[in-house]
């Protein structure tokens, strides 16, 4: 018999070939992982395909069954009957592709029964197909916060409030009618999400990235891509549960054909999401998508929870980036650029962030002291939202505990300032004179009055749901007028001994120019009843006693004045000398307060007596109030954020809930950061000026 010549036939097609059925599951199409691991990309498969049957010529034999092979397409040569195909893995088109990398696939199970013996035929079947990519993505982590949430939010950064999202379908804040590559969802999707620039992708150095961006190369570059029916592309959409309740933010027929012509299409790239996903899972999958573009465009963050939204980006940079690469920090330095990581006045943003920064990979400590700080001010807000479930139990102990230890010290400095109630700390030891007390006294009824007038009532009426009448704003109001009334009469010239002979004593006492340690004996006495610290100059400028106003000056009665009178004025004018107006600015001298002040020191007690001892009476009741306020008007230091109306400055000891590295530390508030203390630098910087 003749022999056959060799039959070569090669066959490339963007359907699936007529393959034995073990060859064709591996070819299906389908989204999401494999049982090899890889994405579900049957129809990318197909797409990048080549298909080559060759026939090897068989020995003669006997029994011709010529009709028998004429009816069957291709079969299969193994001496041990298996099935071998031969994969070239490759980044560019199928005819241009080189054997650079490949694999055998085999499988003896399912084979074809066939009528004849195909050892003899010697047929080999070789498809070459462009390689999917292995994409290493761990299940996504479980997360209380969504079981409630609602619909899709944006957070614009700039302490911008979040805002309810919908436009996952193509989103234009990620669309560059400039770009020359579309981003699919996955391969059914008819529509394009993203248009942007290839470079965006190459800059990350990533290499699953890249590898995406190669495969999707065109060899035939597209002027547009296709377009699919309105009515379609919503169905599709909404089958995977991404369209939020509401409104619907699908384009419109002219969004959807809008696309620029300037550059051309040259890269298709897709991101399914698995196939045994969730529907939440489907949707995190997806919006994460969506903010691994917006990380490296700087754009705005989306998601279900602000924790899903930077919990997930993360764990995709993990899956995408290099081993060597901080992930952690590429979030970090995204987060900064846009302040993003303002969630003044949000809690539920706070308690994103705050359940963020604690995590073990992450450990940011400026960023967990800025959220506890925002979580604390708005406990009353946080303690109902979804968001608080993902806060670890240890850091909701220290929010709670942090937030009845602010409660506590509110109401103390709100039972004080009330009606400026400080009596019991007054020292009667220390004046055998009733004078300075009734100063005391006097100066309560006058703050009380002024107060009154300023704001209509006093104390003014209460806000939020705590009945608090205490409010951040306030205390800073307070705080301006009591450090100009400080600026104005404090002695710059004296503060605490703090020499060694003094301090074996156990007391550090007051360096006095004129040997009076009355004021030093109460002012100790207001630092241990508040439990405060000791100002660096607590001492105030005292006015010549009768005594030494008279000395060498004796007073002659004139005509149109009676003795009283002359005394009144010479009175006046020790005191207008014992001031610091001369050296305080405009600020300081037109302050409300301290105008009132001046009147009132005018008119009281003037004619009564000693006018040292008037001015110490009233010295000691500034000085409480001064004590108090500094223990509520100082904000944590370091915060980025701190223009809100709650308070920034809970307790922050065993904060935070991990070891801290070498070197870090965590500043707290202090009433050392208040006017009183941080004064005497600037009276030093005036001094060097003039």
């Amino acid at each position: 018999m003749e022999s056959r010549p060799r039959q070569s036939r090669s066959v490339t097609s963007p359907s699936s070939p007529q393959l034995p059925p073990s060859s064709q599951g591996r070819l299906r199409p389908s989204s999401g992982y494999d049982d090899q691991g890889y994405f579900g990309q049957g129809a990318f498969l197909l797409k990048k395909t080549e298909i080559s049957v060759h026939s090897e010529p068989a020995a003669p034999s006997n029994d011709d069954q010529s009709s028998d092979r004429a009816s069957i397409a291709s079969t299969v040569r193994d001496d041990r009957r298996d099935q071998s195909l031969r994969t070239t893995f490759s980044n560019r088109a199928s005819d241009e592709q080189d054997s650079i990398h490949s694999s055998v696939w085999r499988s003896s199970e399912n084979l074809p029964k066939l009528p004849f013996d195909p050892q003899p035929f010697g047929t080999t079947v070789s498809i070459e197909a462009a390689q999917p990519t292995r994409i290493n993505e761990q299940k996504m982590q479980a997360m209380k916060g969504l079981e409630q949430a609602a619909s899709m939010k944006r957070w614009a950064g700039d302490g911008k409030p979040a805002e309810a999202w919908g436009k996952l379908i193509k989103d234009p804040e990620l669309w560059d009618h400039t770009g020359d590559t579309l981003v699919y969802f996955g391969y059914q999707r008819p529509q394009p999400s993203f248009r942007i620039k290839a470079s965006v992708l190459e800059d990350t150095k990533s290499a699953v990235l890249i590898s995406k961006l190669q495969e999707g190369f065109q060899r035939t570059v597209k002027l547009s891509p296709s377009r699919e029916p309105t009515s379609r592309l919503r169905g599709g959409m909404k089958n995977l549960n991404l369209i939020s309740t509401g409104r619907s933010n699908l384009p419109t027929l002219s969004e959807d054909t809008n696309y620029s012509c300037e550059n051309p299409i040259r890269h298709e790239i897709h991101f399914p999401a698995p196939d045994d996903a969730s529907r939440v899972e489907t949707l995190r999958h997806h919006i994460t998508t969506r903010n691994l573009f917006a990380f490296r465009l700087g754009r705005p963050l989306v998601g279900l929870t602000y924790y899903q939204a930077l919990t997930d980006l993360h764990e995709r940079l993990l899956a995408y980036m290099a081993q060597d690469v901080d992930c952690a920090e590429l979030v970090i330095r995204y987060l900064t650029s846009g302040s993003l990581q303002n969630v003044a006045s949000d809690p539920a943003a706070a308690a994103g962030l705050f359940a963020w920064t604690e995590s073990s990979g992450i450990r940011w400590l400026e960023g967990w002291r800025e959220a506890f700080v925002h979580c604390v001010g708005t406990y009353d807000n946080l303690r109902g939202l979804p968001e608080a479930r993902d806060i670890s139990h240890a850091s909701r102990m220290l929010l709670e505990r942090s937030h009845v230890e602010l409660q506590a010290r509110i109401e103390a400095c709100e039972a004080r300032l009330s009606a400026f109630n400080f009596n019991d700390i007054w020292l009667t030891s220390a004046w055998p004179s009733t004078l300075p007390h009734r100063a005391f006294d006097r100066l309560q009824h006058f703050l009380t009055h002024y107060y009154q007038k300023t704001y209509k009532c006093w104390p003014p009426a209460a806000h939020g749901s705590n009945d608090r009448w205490l409010t951040k704003d306030l205390v800073q109001r307070l705080q301006l007028d009591f450090g100009s009334l400080y600026d104005l009469y404090v002695d710059r010239r004296r503060g605490w001994d703090e020499s060694s002979e003094h301090k074996t004593r156990g007391d550090i006492y007051m360096k006095s120019l004129d040997g009076d340690n009355s004021v030093t004996e109460a002012l100790i006495n207001v630092d241990q009843k508040l439990r405060c610290p000791r100002m660096p100059h607590p001492y105030p400028l005292l006015p010549a006693t009768t005594a030494e106003i008279l000395e060498g000056n004796p007073l002659k009665p004139k005509i149109f004045s009676t003795k009283a009178k002359m005394m009144e004025k010479r009175i006046l004018h020790a005191c207008l000398e014992s001031t610091n107006s001369l050296h305080v600015g405009a600020e300081t001298a037109s302050n409300g307060l301290v105008e009132a002040f001046l009147r009132f020191e005018k008119t009281d007690l003037v004619s009564e007596g000693n006018p040292r001892e008037v001015r110490q009476g009233r010295w000691i009741l500034i000085y409480s109030i001064l004590q108090m306020l500094a223990t509520m008007s100082v904000d944590t230091p370091g915060l980025w954020f701190t223009d809100v109306p709650y308070f920034l400055n809970p307790r922050l000891d065993a904060c935070p809930p991990w070891h801290l590295k070498a070197g870090q530390t965590l500043k707290k508030a202090s009433p050392m950061l208040s006017h009183c203390w941080t004064a005497p630098m600037s009276w030093k910087r005036e001094h060097e000026m003039t």
